[in-house]
């Protein structure tokens, strides 16, 4: 891929929550900026979001990262059904 294509395609995900695979780790945020030779990443901190700067020559794979719905205590709505219906199997039993 060259440098152009890889400016492209993080520019249509730029404000998007994004998976980025390096050479050193991998990383997860909000892509922020897309410089010339690296990238910004706002991660959620304890406290308050950190940035990330990560170098692009470093760079395997970038892709948005897929949101899954959350119920209001951070439960995905699927899991929360089957808890409840196993929780209504149980008291059937007694």
């Amino acid at each position: 891929m060259t440098e152009t294509n890889f400016h492209q395609i993080a520019h249509e995900l730029l404000k998007k929550d994004v998976e980025v695979i390096t050479l050193r780790g991998d990383f997860s945020g909000r892509l922020i900026n897309v410089g010339t030779d690296v990238i910004v990443l706002e991660r959620r901190g304890r406290i308050r979001p950190v940035n990330l700067a990560i170098r692009i020559e470093t760079i395997v794979l970038i892709y948005r990262a897929e949101q899954m719905p959350r119920g209001p205590f951070g439960f995905a709505p699927e899991e929360f059904h089957e808890e409840q219906h196993h929780e209504s199997s149980d008291e059937r039993k007694r």
